[in-house]
């Protein structure tokens, strides 16, 4: 049955054999031949999967040239971003210089003079903090650092004006009149000492070392009252130190609290059981608890506590 078609003109409907639209006579566009139309199909075809290749051979060549594709690059040889590099003339490459030593700087001086000073080389720490105080005359911990290393060389009275040059600059920092007092304390000089003490405690008014090495200053220079006090307060900080439990009995002893000072040795013992003076210890508890004579000699008071 032949195929119908309608005309564009008016709408009719008529058959494609027919020459002319039997209602306004106009003349139909002629009916596609099926071959010729499945021809030209087949050639759009062709020419699009040319085209294709064509374009994804050129999009390739592009990546390959500005380098996301190169080759691997043979062995011994870095890779190179660019194809065109070995024809491009390359600047010459700097040598690489060795570094030159220069001199450390004087806070150098201070660190080697601390890991000197613990590691017990106290000869190479003086050393060190002396050439960092030339180097810098405001350093004020290396002045403090070079008094503590001349203490330990038991060279205390030169260590003192090292010490006052630390306050100078820095006469906030607790340390420096804490190691000045100490410095005077191991020269005998207790009214110098107790008066750093009582300065340093200013500073630092929680620090139960200072509060007890001014306990001991005060019982050295014979102020048995003024270093109860001191060594009362003291406890307060430490309650578990032994030796200040030492100490308290001896000033309580020296004041005539018999029973006070007792107590205070039975707690350094607790504290303490194996102390290398324990059994002198016991014979002064046993004898402040009887009649017995004042024979038995009353334990020695300890020694100031270092400073930092």
């Amino acid at each position: 049955m032949s195929q119908a078609i309608v005309c564009a003109n008016c709408g009719a409907k008529f058959r494609v054999t027919m020459a002319r639209c039997p209602r306004c006579r106009a003349v139909p566009p002629a009916a596609p031949d099926p071959g010729a139309a499945a021809a030209a199909s087949r050639r759009l075809r062709k020419i699009s999967a040319v085209m294709g290749a064509v374009f994804v051979v050129a999009i390739g060549g592009l990546w390959i040239w500005r380098g996301g594709g190169a080759a691997p690059a043979p062995a011994g040889k870095a890779p190179t971003s660019d194809p065109l590099a070995s024809r491009r003339v390359q600047a010459p490459v700097a040598k690489k210089e060795t570094p030159v030593a220069v001199a450390r700087p004087f806070m150098d001086s201070s660190a080697v003079g601390s890991e000197a000073y613990s590691g017990g080389d106290l000869n190479a720490a003086l050393a060190a903090y002396q050439a960092a105080v030339e180097k810098n005359p405001q350093d004020a911990e290396s002045w403090s650092n070079l008094g503590q290393v001349l203490v330990r060389l038991n060279r205390v009275a030169e260590a003192v004006p090292c010490f006052d040059r630390a306050i100078a600059i820095l006469p906030s920092r607790w340390a420096y009149t804490f190691n000045r007092a100490r410095a005077m304390g191991l020269l005998g000089r207790w009214d110098d000492a107790i008066a750093g003490y009582r300065q340093a405690n200013e500073l630092f008014p929680n620090d139960y070392v200072t509060v007890y090495n001014l306990g001991l200053a005060l019982h050295k220079k014979g102020d048995e009252a003024a270093a109860v006090t001191a060594y009362q307060h003291a406890v307060t900080f430490a309650p578990d130190d032994a030796p200040l439990r030492l100490a308290l009995g001896i000033s309580l002893e020296k004041l005539g609290k018999r029973t006070d000072a007792a107590e205070a040795y039975k707690e350094y013992l607790r504290l303490a059981p194996s102390a290398a003076d324990a059994g002198q210890v016991r014979a002064r508890i046993a004898f402040l608890a009887g009649p017995a004579p004042a024979t038995a000699a009353a334990p020695s008071a300890p020694a100031p506590t270092s400073g930092r």
